[in-house]
């Protein structure tokens, strides 16, 4: 192991971003055989602790922790929220940093991240797959036993075909302008008509939703009675329930630029199909 390289990762967004970043950090340590260390902010964007999520990432070379008061000055991401100051106290605690714009543009580019940080002590705060060679990227997440035995009592309820349906609504504008319901609505009227049988898990971040799809295809939905709320700990768990159970689906009808439905479909490797106009 390469004793001079050290990996300070900082996952960003949401649950499904978070758990891309992860993932490519995790890839990332185990190829350039880095210690690392990944820093789990609660923030608006998840306000949930990651061990109430999952279980430990059961690897040598990573650990993974919550932020103390003391992160947040040293190790959170420079913006303006913080008046950029843990960006003074980097320059001096890092070789170099990326940030998560630049780190998002170069994995596009298809940038070598391991030739970058090989030898040197790096920050690196994304919410992408930035080092795309782990096939399976996110088997190193086992949800809380608790969470799966809600996610197995789910699935009890699919029928011989069951479609996944994730309609994002509260926070994310092009979803809601490039998947709007009713396209939902006829796609799976389409696959009833081609399969009486079928049955949809339904997965949304609105009760509007739930309650139109409910009106529309009666006992063909199956879906979540909770509330649907994702600012609170409780509303990420059932957020990664979902997540999961749809990745148990045969497919998924996924809302656009959510990477909440790329994710789910990742997870079980079906085939997620973007409804758009």
């Amino acid at each position: 192991m390469n004793k001079e390289t050290h990996i300070i990762h900082v996952p960003v967004g949401g649950l499904a971003n978070r758990m891309k970043a992860i993932g490519a950090a995790v890839a990332l340590s185990n190829d350039v055989q880095a210690t690392t260390t990944i820093i789990w902010y609660k923030d608006k964007g998840l306000n949930c602790p990651f061990d109430e999520l999952f279980e430990p990432i059961e690897n040598k070379l990573v650990t993974l922790r919550e932020n103390s008061i003391f992160d947040l000055f040293l190790y959170d991401r420079p913006r303006k929220k913080n008046f950029c100051i843990p960006r003074f106290f980097q320059k001096f605690l890092f070789d170099q940093a990326m940030y998560e714009q630049d780190v998002c543009t170069r994995s596009h580019e298809g940038f070598d991240f391991l030739s970058w940080c090989l030898g040197k002590k790096s920050y690196i705060a994304g919410y992408v797959y930035f080092y795309p060679k782990e096939n399976n990227k996110f088997s190193i997440f086992h949800p809380k036993a608790e969470l799966m035995e809600r996610i197995r009592e789910t699935v009890k309820l699919f029928g011989k075909q069951t479609i996944g349906v994730h309609i994002r609504r509260t926070d994310n504008i092009e979803s809601i302008q490039k998947s709007p319901t009713h396209l939902f609505i006829e796609r799976m009227k389409a696959e009833v008509e081609k399969n009486p049988d079928t049955k949809f898990y339904l997965a949304t971040d609105s009760d509007e939703e739930k309650n139109t799809m409910k009106e529309i295809f009666k006992e063909r939905i199956i879906t979540s009675p909770k509330q649907a709320d994702r600012n609170s700990p409780q509303g990420i768990k059932d957020a990664l329930v979902e997540m999961y159970v749809l990745s148990m689906t045969s497919k998924i009808f996924g809302s656009v630029k959510s990477s909440f439905s790329q994710t789910a479909a990742e997870i079980g490797g079906i085939t997620c199909e973007f409804i758009k106009q």
